[in-house]
């Protein structure tokens, strides 16, 4: 093989500087005043084997970096222009390029004996010294093959052989030898490894041979595989009111079984996730253990067991609102959460506790209980209830969350015609999807929520309450840049109640449309049916949909532009004899650090005698 090892070093810089090319780690040049001499000039790279190497290079050399501040003068522009021959050399070798040739040329402009009568540069007639061009002049040469890739392991190896495949794992075998994709597959092989029972591996450099008559390189790597392990137990650091018992239901490993990184971050993160940590990590000991079984060793720093939030919203219909929450997480040891959450407004007050015991009966299953007081008073009804509920719900996936209970509720309401008192039991159960990216405010992705309850119960005067009640609704979400600075989002809605009539169901639990989560524009509750006095009585059937368009503006300020419309009716299944009411608006957005705050102004398209001209809703988080 001529010339063998010509190009190992060469190869060795050219992978150093794969981490590094792009401009980010080059030292940020010295500034100094611009003398009176200094040299205004124009750079250009000639010869460049493609668009990412030219662009590279634009972005990398000197005479581009420094270009706006000029030179000293044209031997100091000469001396710049040859340094950057080393970093040229450097970025096509590390793009398979390895017998590139690289000149530079430096020459005045101004002077036609030094480089010919070549026009000045754009603005040559303000710059206060002599006007030059500096061109790095690029013949790249041939491009090199990576004929083979292999690895080699250091000292011993107990347990299982190593299989490493480069090719499988990412490098270019039979392909140009881009540095890279080298470095890459050195890393997934680190990765493999370390999934397979050995967490103290390390790539331990390369070595490489090149053939420069057929233009062919070939890379050995070297792999300190490390002891071969099975898992341990976990073995807790900083805990003090969690309980370790609780911890360890998360540990999604056997004793036994190969040493996996993957299951060690699915651990931590399931940790994380608790809320119970300001810090926590799960990692092998620092130095290999003794045996064959090492332990997994979780640090963790316990964060605040309490947590206090307000909130506040207005729109004109309903008026200004308050809320706000206290929450007290690990009552028992096993993170158990009690929290406490009102509602203060002119139209709906409302105090709920709610009690979450999560991991019950089998990972990833919560228990939950609630206690709710409610009282709402606006056109559609009055109602004072107090509701009991309990449950469990399971966490199916990352995106997927169900579950299922059963609820009491005892209500009076008054819905403009007759005061009634019932008694409901229910069986509600939900599905809930997540796909977004951000939950307050998503710029990809989906969501739906499915709710579905079957009622019955007693009820002082009329029929007795027996129905069920389906809402489910739906979002989507698509970036239209890749900055997501403008966002296109869609929502529908579709709800159905099956009963005999709508007189044996309560008011509170029929349909209704209209308000800042709805139909922006017209009054909450305010779409469908009216009874004599004008006021909405809601119905057995509900549909909505919207469209709106987020863009941001300027910093963290956005705009929004919205359509919606919405109906309801007293069959069990829309069927559009209530007609359709449109609304269309605009809103601002202010991107705080919580959560966008937003400000939206919705305007009825065919507005009704009863509608007002406009509505305004200020809140904080998107509409959906």
């Amino acid at each position: 093989m001529s010339g063998a090892r010509a190009c190992a070093a060469a190869l060795a810089s050219s992978l150093g500087l794969a981490g590094c090319i792009g401009g980010t780690d080059v030292d940020q040049p010295l500034t100094f005043e611009q003398p009176e001499t200094a040299v205004a000039y124009e750079a250009e790279v000639t010869g460049a084997p493609n668009d990412e190497i030219d662009a590279l290079m634009r972005q990398s050399l000197g005479i581009f970096r420094r270009q706006e501040a000029g030179a000293q003068s044209i031997a100091f522009l000469r001396r710049r222009a040859r340094d950057d021959v080393a970093t040229a050399e450097k970025i096509l070798r590390s793009y398979g390029w390895f017998q590139p040739t690289i000149a530079v040329e430096v020459v005045s402009l101004e002077d036609p004996g030094d480089g010919g009568g070549a026009a000045p540069a754009q603005g040559a007639e303000d710059a206060s010294g002599p006007i030059a061009r500096a061109v790095v002049a690029i013949d790249a040469g041939p491009r090199f093959t990576l004929a083979r890739h292999g690895f080699t392991p250091l000292g011993e190896v107990d347990g299982p052989p190593l299989e490493l495949d480069a090719a499988a794992l990412g490098s270019p075998v039979g392909g140009p030898a881009v540095a890279a994709d080298i470095l890459a597959a050195e890393s997934a092989a680190v990765t493999r490894l370390r999934n397979e029972g050995r967490p103290y591996v390390e790539a331990r450099g390369r070595d490489a041979v090149a053939d420069l008559e057929r233009h062919e390189i070939e890379v050995d790597t070297s792999i300190a595989p490390g002891p071969y392990y099975v898992f341990g137990a976990p073995r807790f650091e900083g805990l003090e009111q969690v309980d370790e018992a609780y911890l360890r239901t998360y540990q999604n490993w056997e004793p036994g079984e190969p040493y996996d990184a993957r299951k060690l971050r699915e651990f931590q993160q399931a940790l994380v996730e608790t809320q119970l940590f300001d810090a926590i990590s799960a990692a092998p000991p620092e130095t290999p253990p003794e045996g064959d079984a090492a332990p997994v060793l979780v640090r963790a720093e316990e964060g605040p067991r309490r947590t206090v939030t307000a909130g506040a919203r207005y729109d004109t219909d309903a008026g200004p609102a308050v809320r706000g929450s206290y929450e007290h997480r690990n009552l028992f040891g096993a993170n158990e959460t009690i929290r406490a959450e009102a509602l203060a407004g002119l139209e709906e007050q409302n105090l709920e506790l709610r009690y979450k015991e999560p991991q019950y009966l089998r990972p990833g299953q919560d228990f939950v209980a609630g206690f709710g007081l409610n009282h709402t008073d606006d056109d559609a009804f009055e109602e004072y209830a107090v509701k009991l509920t309990a449950g469990l719900e399971r966490e199916l996936s990352d995106t997927w969350r169900v579950g299922a209970g059963g609820l009491l509720q005892a209500s009076l309401i008054d819905d403009g015609t007759t005061e009634k008192r019932f008694l409901l039991a229910g069986l509600p159960a939900f599905a809930n999807y997540d796909g977004s990216d951000d939950p307050l405010n998503p710029s990809e992705g989906a969501r739906l929520n499915i709710g579905f309850t079957p009622f019955t119960g007693y009820a002082d005067e009329g029929p007795r309450p027996v129905f069920m009640r389906f809402d489910g609704s739906g979002s989507v979400y698509q970036a239209l840049d890749s900055d997501a600075r403008h966002v296109l989002a869609a929502r529908a809605r579709l709800g159905s109640i099956v009963a005999a009539d709508d007189e044996g169901v309560p008011a509170s639990q029929r349909l209704f449309s209209g308000g800042g989560g709805s139909v922006r524009g017209y009054g909450e509750r305010d779409i469908g049916p009216l009874d004599a006095d004008g006021d909405p009585t809601g119905g057995l059937s509900v549909a909505e949909l919207g469209v709106e368009l987020r863009s941001v503006v300027w910093g963290p300020v956005g705009a929004a532009l919205f359509a919606e419309a919405g109906t309801v009716s007293d069959a069990q299944w829309p069927d559009f004899d209530e007609g359709v009411q449109f609304a269309a608006g605009a809103g601002v957005r202010y991107l705080s650090p919580v959560g966008p705050i937003r400000l939206d102004v919705g305007v009825p398209l065919n507005p009704r005698d009863r509608d007002d001209a406009f509505q305004i809703y200020i809140s904080i988080g998107q509409a959906y």
